[in-house]
């Protein structure tokens, strides 16, 4: 096997400690708009960054574009979600790096 092939099997065991990390730390504390958004922005996630706009996230998560206003500021708040950057008209989509778990619960794991 090249080293081609055999890096996509890693990327997708990232994927999946990711993705335990999260439910194993952080989604008992999540509402489901939530969950949605930080879903939708994970599974998104290329290079560490998430680029898409708000609206975009309104229609897959089958919420309002407030609640996802919203749920990026609590998902922010509590350090599952950082914002890179802020899109807008002429600025093209936000950008999102997500976590798996806040950073304060992360340094106190034993």
């Amino acid at each position: 096997m090249t080293r081609k092939q055999r890096k996509p099997k890693r990327q997708t065991a990232d994927r999946f400690a990711v993705l335990n990390a999260f439910v194993d730390f952080s989604l008992r504390e999540l509402t489901r708009p939530d969950l949605a958004v930080w879903m939708v922005l994970y599974r998104d996630t290329r290079n560490g960054v998430a680029k898409t706009g708000q609206t975009d996230i309104a229609k897959r998560a089958g919420i309002s574009e407030r609640t996802v206003r919203r749920s990026i500021k609590r998902l922010s708040d509590i350090g599952l979600l950082l914002v890179v950057h802020r899109g807008g008209i002429r600025s093209g989509p936000s950008s999102y790096r997500v976590f798996p778990m806040s950073q304060a619960r992360f340094e106190s794991l034993p």
